[in-house]
């Protein structure tokens, strides 16, 4: 779901309720507040520049599974917007050069490090309780043409058993700086090794107004502090029956 998109749709949908209520006898008020709110979405394309998010990701998952069926944890891969990755090159190596494989794997360890203060930007729950993380293995980094890529491993520090309760997780920067999406592509959630009768779902998130626009209004400098992010985070679900 793009920010652009989401911006646009809710405001045209709470515009369309004041038109129907334009019909009553405040008419004249409320078309004046339709016509306000129609210059406020048409403002929106040229605002984004400035809004949060400022830099894109999109993610693909494999959910780990052992023998017994457990869920033991996620193996992922970031795949970075061609503006952070222009930036983030930026003085890895001579203008015109590629930068050396040695430069991006240090970009994705002091990344690594950074996020780990974060959870790497994910929640896992189980049953509604969080679930404890490690630290990620298995790093690697490269440019998949214009845009960097990362790729780690988040193992759980005990396996869950989907069975019994669903597993839910969700990836997502707190603060929205950063929007993190799931690939388009079909195999961007996968389940390896999971038992035959595990499935999973994509749920999308619903932020209100409020949100849209508190976001639409940060710049860069700027922080609604961690409760932003989770509005716009999508949540994947697993069950085994």
């Amino acid at each position: 779901m793009a920010f652009r998109s989401l911006a646009r749709d809710l405001i045209a949908s709470f515009v369309c309720g004041l038109r129907r209520a334009a019909n009553g006898p405040r008419s004249i008020l409320a078309a004046a507040i339709i016509t306000l709110l129609c210059s406020i979405a048409l403002m929106v394309p040229a605002r984004l520049a400035e809004a949060h998010p400022h830099a894109w990701i999109d993610v693909a998952v494999r959910v780990a599974f052992d023998k017994d069926g457990n869920a033991v944890g996620l193996h992922q891969v970031w795949l970075f917007d061609e503006l952070y990755t222009a930036f983030a090159m930026d003085g890895l190596a001579k203008k015109g050069a590629q930068p050396a494989q040695k430069d991006i794997d240090g970009l994705m360890h002091r990344n690594m490090t950074n996020l780990a203060d974060f959870s790497y930007f994910t929640q896992v729950k189980h049953d509604g309780a969080a679930v404890a993380l490690r630290k990620v293995t298995e790093m690697s980094s490269k440019l998949t043409g214009a845009r960097l890529s990362m790729s780690f491993y988040l193992p759980f520090k005990t396996a869950i058993d989907p069975r019994e309760k669903p597993l839910q997780y969700a990836v997502y920067d707190p603060t929205y700086f950063i929007e993190v999406l799931h690939a388009k592509a079909d195999d961007a959630i996968q389940l390896a090794g999971a038992p035959a009768n595990c499935a999973h779902v994509l749920i999308e998130p619903t932020p209100s107004m409020e949100a849209v626009l508190l976001a639409q209004s940060l710049d860069r400098t700027q922080s609604a502090g961690d409760g932003l992010g989770v509005l716009f985070a999508q949540t994947v679900e697993i069950r085994c029956r």
